[in-house]
Protein backbone atom coordinates (compact mmCIF):
# COMPACT_ATOMS: atom_id res chain seq x y z
CA UNK A 1 0.00 0.00 0.00
CA UNK A 2 1.48 3.24 -1.06
CA UNK A 3 1.15 6.83 0.21
CA UNK A 4 -1.66 8.14 -2.12
CA UNK A 5 -3.73 4.93 -1.09
CA UNK A 6 -3.45 5.88 2.78
CA UNK A 7 -4.09 9.30 2.33
CA UNK A 8 -7.36 8.48 0.67
CA UNK A 9 -8.61 5.80 3.42
CA UNK A 10 -7.41 8.29 5.65
CA UNK A 11 -9.23 11.06 3.95
CA UNK A 12 -12.39 8.80 3.67
CA UNK A 13 -12.60 7.62 7.37
CA UNK A 14 -12.56 11.28 8.31
CA UNK A 15 -15.43 12.66 6.00
CA UNK A 16 -17.39 9.32 7.58
CA UNK A 17 -17.07 10.84 10.50
CA UNK A 18 -17.95 14.06 10.10
CA UNK A 19 -21.41 12.77 7.91
CA UNK A 20 -24.54 12.91 10.15
CA UNK A 21 -26.43 11.17 7.74
CA UNK A 22 -23.82 8.10 7.92
CA UNK A 23 -23.58 8.52 11.77
CA UNK A 24 -27.39 8.30 12.76
CA UNK A 25 -28.36 4.72 11.68
CA UNK A 26 -24.49 3.66 12.81
CA UNK A 27 -25.80 4.63 16.06
CA UNK A 28 -29.43 3.65 15.86
CA UNK A 29 -29.75 0.08 14.51
CA UNK A 30 -26.95 -1.20 16.49
CA UNK A 31 -28.71 0.41 19.69
CA UNK A 32 -31.54 -1.36 18.91
CA UNK A 33 -29.95 -4.60 18.16
CA UNK A 34 -27.17 -4.99 20.63
CA UNK A 35 -28.89 -2.74 23.75
CA UNK A 36 -33.10 -2.63 23.59
CA UNK A 37 -33.12 -6.25 22.09
CA UNK A 38 -30.88 -7.90 24.65
CA UNK A 39 -32.71 -6.33 27.10
CA UNK A 40 -35.49 -7.08 27.00
CA UNK A 41 -35.29 -10.42 26.52
CA UNK A 42 -32.80 -10.73 29.77
CA UNK A 43 -36.03 -8.65 31.57
CA UNK A 44 -38.66 -10.71 29.74
CA UNK A 45 -37.32 -14.34 30.74
CA UNK A 46 -38.14 -14.22 34.09
CA UNK A 47 -41.87 -14.16 32.92
CA UNK A 48 -41.59 -17.49 30.98
CA UNK A 49 -41.88 -20.10 33.65
CA UNK A 50 -43.83 -23.02 31.96
CA UNK A 51 -42.13 -24.79 28.92
CA UNK A 52 -45.57 -25.02 27.08
CA UNK A 53 -44.93 -21.56 26.82
CA UNK A 54 -46.38 -19.62 23.76
CA UNK A 55 -42.77 -18.52 23.05
CA UNK A 56 -41.23 -22.23 22.41
CA UNK A 57 -44.44 -23.20 20.67
CA UNK A 58 -43.16 -20.39 17.94
CA UNK A 59 -39.90 -21.86 17.64
CA UNK A 60 -40.71 -25.60 17.74
CA UNK A 61 -39.23 -26.88 15.03
CA UNK A 62 -35.83 -24.96 15.88
CA UNK A 63 -35.97 -27.00 19.29
CA UNK A 64 -36.10 -30.57 17.10
CA UNK A 65 -32.99 -29.46 15.18
CA UNK A 66 -31.07 -28.49 18.27
CA UNK A 67 -28.18 -30.96 19.95
CA UNK A 68 -28.41 -29.81 23.27
CA UNK A 69 -30.71 -30.92 26.05
CA UNK A 70 -32.81 -29.14 26.48
CA UNK A 71 -34.25 -30.65 29.87
CA UNK A 72 -30.74 -28.98 31.55
CA UNK A 73 -32.44 -25.67 31.40
CA UNK A 74 -34.93 -23.67 33.59
CA UNK A 75 -37.83 -22.39 30.55
CA UNK A 76 -35.85 -18.64 31.25
CA UNK A 77 -32.45 -20.32 30.47
CA UNK A 78 -33.59 -22.30 27.50
CA UNK A 79 -35.27 -18.57 26.11
CA UNK A 80 -31.86 -17.26 26.55
CA UNK A 81 -29.91 -19.59 25.47
CA UNK A 82 -31.26 -20.28 21.81
CA UNK A 83 -32.19 -16.67 21.60
CA UNK A 84 -28.84 -15.30 21.84
CA UNK A 85 -27.01 -18.50 20.21
CA UNK A 86 -29.63 -19.21 16.84
CA UNK A 87 -31.59 -15.97 16.86
CA UNK A 88 -29.14 -12.55 17.47
CA UNK A 89 -26.46 -13.73 15.07
CA UNK A 90 -28.10 -12.54 11.99
CA UNK A 91 -29.18 -9.58 13.33
CA UNK A 92 -25.51 -8.60 13.89
CA UNK A 93 -25.16 -9.69 10.13
CA UNK A 94 -27.66 -6.79 9.61
CA UNK A 95 -25.39 -4.35 11.28
CA UNK A 96 -22.28 -5.41 8.76
CA UNK A 97 -24.51 -5.26 5.46
CA UNK A 98 -25.67 -1.30 6.95
CA UNK A 99 -22.68 -0.11 8.20
CA UNK A 100 -20.71 -1.28 5.24
CA UNK A 101 -23.70 -0.25 2.49
CA UNK A 102 -24.54 2.89 4.42
CA UNK A 103 -20.84 3.86 4.47
CA UNK A 104 -19.76 2.37 1.16
CA UNK A 105 -22.49 4.80 -0.50
CA UNK A 106 -21.72 7.97 1.01
CA UNK A 107 -17.92 7.35 0.17
CA UNK A 108 -18.58 6.20 -3.56
CA UNK A 109 -21.84 8.64 -4.13
CA UNK A 110 -19.88 11.39 -1.85
CA UNK A 111 -17.31 11.71 -4.59
CA UNK A 112 -20.07 12.21 -6.73
CA UNK A 113 -22.36 14.75 -4.94
CA UNK A 114 -18.95 16.72 -3.76
CA UNK A 115 -17.48 16.75 -7.23
CA UNK A 116 -14.03 15.32 -6.06
CA UNK A 117 -14.33 12.66 -7.88
CA UNK A 118 -12.58 14.36 -10.76
CA UNK A 119 -9.70 15.03 -8.67
CA UNK A 120 -8.77 11.64 -7.46
CA UNK A 121 -8.17 10.56 -11.32
CA UNK A 122 -5.01 13.10 -11.36
CA UNK A 123 -3.33 11.19 -8.13
CA UNK A 124 -0.72 8.95 -9.33
CA UNK A 125 -3.14 6.00 -8.43
CA UNK A 126 -4.45 2.66 -10.98
CA UNK A 127 -8.10 2.42 -10.90
CA UNK A 128 -7.76 -1.06 -8.90
CA UNK A 129 -5.75 0.39 -6.45
CA UNK A 130 -7.99 3.53 -6.01
CA UNK A 131 -10.97 1.33 -5.68
CA UNK A 132 -9.01 -1.04 -3.29
CA UNK A 133 -8.43 2.04 -1.06
CA UNK A 134 -11.77 3.39 -1.15
CA UNK A 135 -13.22 0.03 -0.16
CA UNK A 136 -10.46 -0.30 2.31
CA UNK A 137 -11.17 2.93 3.32
CA UNK A 138 -14.77 2.07 4.21
CA UNK A 139 -14.28 -1.36 5.08
CA UNK A 140 -11.89 -0.45 8.43
CA UNK A 141 -14.70 1.79 10.43
CA UNK A 142 -17.71 -0.71 9.28
CA UNK A 143 -15.91 -3.48 10.90
CA UNK A 144 -15.01 -1.13 14.19
CA UNK A 145 -18.65 -0.86 14.06
CA UNK A 146 -19.53 -4.11 14.37
CA UNK A 147 -16.79 -5.13 16.78
CA UNK A 148 -17.66 -2.45 18.97
CA UNK A 149 -21.43 -4.05 18.78
CA UNK A 150 -20.04 -7.43 19.58
CA UNK A 151 -18.21 -6.16 22.92
CA UNK A 152 -21.51 -4.04 24.32
CA UNK A 153 -23.60 -7.28 23.43
CA UNK A 154 -21.39 -9.31 25.33
CA UNK A 155 -21.24 -7.31 28.39
CA UNK A 156 -24.72 -7.00 28.40
CA UNK A 157 -25.44 -11.11 27.98
CA UNK A 158 -23.17 -11.82 30.02
CA UNK A 159 -23.81 -9.28 33.04
CA UNK A 160 -27.73 -9.89 32.87
CA UNK A 161 -27.37 -13.63 32.32
CA UNK A 162 -25.81 -14.07 35.80
CA UNK A 163 -28.87 -13.44 37.33
CA UNK A 164 -29.71 -16.62 35.29
CA UNK A 165 -27.13 -18.94 35.49
CA UNK A 166 -24.13 -19.07 37.84
CA UNK A 167 -21.08 -19.12 34.49
CA UNK A 168 -20.54 -16.54 31.38
CA UNK A 169 -22.53 -17.69 28.65
CA UNK A 170 -20.82 -15.17 26.08
CA UNK A 171 -19.44 -16.05 23.20
CA UNK A 172 -19.26 -19.26 21.87
CA UNK A 173 -17.26 -20.63 19.03
CA UNK A 174 -19.77 -20.18 16.62
CA UNK A 175 -20.34 -16.46 17.83
CA UNK A 176 -16.32 -15.72 17.74
CA UNK A 177 -16.50 -17.23 13.87
CA UNK A 178 -19.51 -14.93 12.85
CA UNK A 179 -18.35 -12.06 14.36
CA UNK A 180 -14.45 -12.77 13.25
CA UNK A 181 -14.78 -13.91 9.68
CA UNK A 182 -18.32 -14.18 8.22
CA UNK A 183 -19.07 -10.79 9.40
CA UNK A 184 -15.89 -9.09 7.69
CA UNK A 185 -16.26 -11.70 4.56
CA UNK A 186 -20.15 -10.24 4.06
CA UNK A 187 -19.06 -6.37 5.09
CA UNK A 188 -15.95 -6.55 2.06
CA UNK A 189 -19.18 -8.22 -0.07
CA UNK A 190 -21.47 -5.47 0.55
CA UNK A 191 -18.55 -2.83 0.09
CA UNK A 192 -18.26 -4.18 -3.57
CA UNK A 193 -21.76 -4.61 -3.99
CA UNK A 194 -22.30 -1.16 -3.00
CA UNK A 195 -18.97 0.33 -5.15
CA UNK A 196 -20.77 -1.07 -8.66
CA UNK A 197 -24.45 0.14 -7.60
CA UNK A 198 -22.34 3.45 -6.64
CA UNK A 199 -21.09 3.71 -10.41
CA UNK A 200 -24.69 4.38 -11.81
CA UNK A 201 -26.25 6.08 -8.49
CA UNK A 202 -26.66 9.48 -8.47
CA UNK A 203 -27.62 10.44 -4.85
CA UNK A 204 -26.94 8.61 -1.51
CA UNK A 205 -30.06 7.87 -0.44
CA UNK A 206 -30.61 6.21 -4.10
CA UNK A 207 -27.38 3.85 -3.62
CA UNK A 208 -27.93 3.22 -0.28
CA UNK A 209 -31.59 1.90 -0.84
CA UNK A 210 -30.70 -0.55 -3.58
CA UNK A 211 -27.57 -1.80 -1.86
CA UNK A 212 -30.13 -2.79 1.21
CA UNK A 213 -31.35 -4.87 -0.64
CA UNK A 214 -28.55 -7.52 0.57
CA UNK A 215 -30.44 -7.76 4.14
CA UNK A 216 -32.67 -9.88 2.42
CA UNK A 217 -30.99 -12.91 2.30
CA UNK A 218 -29.83 -12.28 6.08
CA UNK A 219 -33.53 -11.94 6.71
CA UNK A 220 -34.45 -15.45 4.88
CA UNK A 221 -31.17 -16.81 7.30
CA UNK A 222 -33.00 -15.89 10.08
CA UNK A 223 -36.53 -17.17 8.78
CA UNK A 224 -35.10 -20.50 8.16
CA UNK A 225 -33.10 -20.89 11.73
CA UNK A 226 -36.40 -20.25 13.44
CA UNK A 227 -38.31 -22.05 11.46
CA UNK A 228 -35.83 -25.24 11.67
CA UNK A 229 -35.47 -25.37 7.98
CA UNK A 230 -31.40 -25.64 8.76
CA UNK A 231 -28.92 -24.80 10.91
CA UNK A 232 -25.36 -23.36 10.22
CA UNK A 233 -22.33 -25.12 12.04
CA UNK A 234 -18.79 -23.90 12.25
CA UNK A 235 -17.88 -25.71 9.04
CA UNK A 236 -20.56 -24.46 6.96
CA UNK A 237 -19.25 -20.11 8.46
CA UNK A 238 -16.08 -20.87 7.54
CA UNK A 239 -16.60 -22.25 3.86
CA UNK A 240 -19.36 -19.23 3.31
CA UNK A 241 -17.00 -16.73 4.73
CA UNK A 242 -14.00 -18.10 3.09
CA UNK A 243 -16.27 -18.49 -0.64
CA UNK A 244 -17.43 -14.72 0.19
CA UNK A 245 -13.83 -13.11 0.28
CA UNK A 246 -12.66 -14.91 -3.00
CA UNK A 247 -15.91 -13.35 -4.68
CA UNK A 248 -15.19 -10.33 -3.31
CA UNK A 249 -11.40 -9.97 -4.28
CA UNK A 250 -12.27 -11.50 -7.73
CA UNK A 251 -15.21 -8.68 -8.12
CA UNK A 252 -12.46 -6.07 -7.08
CA UNK A 253 -10.01 -7.32 -9.68
CA UNK A 254 -12.86 -7.38 -12.21
CA UNK A 255 -15.13 -3.83 -11.24
CA UNK A 256 -11.34 -2.26 -11.24
CA UNK A 257 -10.97 -3.16 -14.36
CA UNK A 258 -14.11 -2.46 -16.39
CA UNK A 259 -14.59 1.39 -14.55
CA UNK A 260 -13.28 4.39 -16.22
CA UNK A 261 -13.46 7.63 -14.85
CA UNK A 262 -15.96 8.33 -17.38
CA UNK A 263 -18.32 6.00 -15.47
CA UNK A 264 -17.63 7.21 -12.29
CA UNK A 265 -18.02 10.88 -12.75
Amino acid sequence: MNKSEQALIIKDVQELLSNKQVLLPMIIVPLLFVVILPSVLLVGAQYVTDMDSNVFTDIEPLLEQLQFDAAAYTPAQLLIKITVDFLFPPFFLIISILSSSVMGASSFVGEKEHHTMESLFYTPISMERLLRAKILGVFLPSFIVTLLSFLIFAVIINVGGLVYFDHLIFPTVQWLLIVGWLSPALSMLSLVFTALVSAKANSFQGAQQISGLLVLPVILLLVGQTSGLFLLNDFLLIVIGSLMFLVAFFLIKQVSKRFSPEKLI
